[in-house]
């Protein structure tokens, strides 16, 4: 797996909660819910990212909880959609191209390579999935690509 460290920016972003399996039905929600949202709010070319906030390894798939987020524009906020930042620092990310059922598995191989490669996890940060501006999502296929961000210490 071709991995590279990269200090990232921090990104103050707009969110929107999911709760259930990952997977296709998080890629279902994001086509379903977040995209629309993201059309009528004219934010659909800013650059996203996806948040798990629980291990799907050891919490039951209907309580697993992301955060779908959009980057946002300075001076522009969303009625509803509470707000964060995504921290900024030194990363180890990998490209993905696949389907929703499909990034679990990648998810984990970068996990093991990341530890393999001896990159210490910096818990203070949140991992993260980035879909950069102009990423596109084929619908025959279901395929997308994005970026796994690993927080890690030092760079």
């Amino acid at each position: 797996m071709n991995i590279e460290l990269r200090q990232r920016p921090p990104a103050r972003v707009a969110t929107r909660r999911y709760t259930g399996p990952f997977g296709e039905p998080l890629a279902r929600y994001w086509r379903t819910d977040i995209a629309p949202w993201l059309a009528a709010n004219e934010l659909i070319d800013c650059p996203r990212y996806g948040v798990a906030l629980d291990n799907p390894a050891t919490t039951p798939a209907e309580l697993c909880r992301y955060d779908c987020c959009v980057a946002l524009p300075p001076g522009v906020s969303l009625a509803g959609a509470p707000e964060t930042t995504i921290a900024g620092g030194a990363y180890a990310i990998a490209c993905f191209k696949g389907t929703g059922a499909a990034i679990g598995a990648a998810w984990n191989d970068f996990l093991s390579s990341c530890v393999a490669r001896g990159y210490a996890f910096d818990a203070t940060r949140s991992a993260f999935e980035h879909y950069p501006r102009g990423t596109s999502y084929d619908t025959k296929t279901g395929v997308f690509g994005c970026e796994l961000c690993l927080p890690v210490h030092g760079e």
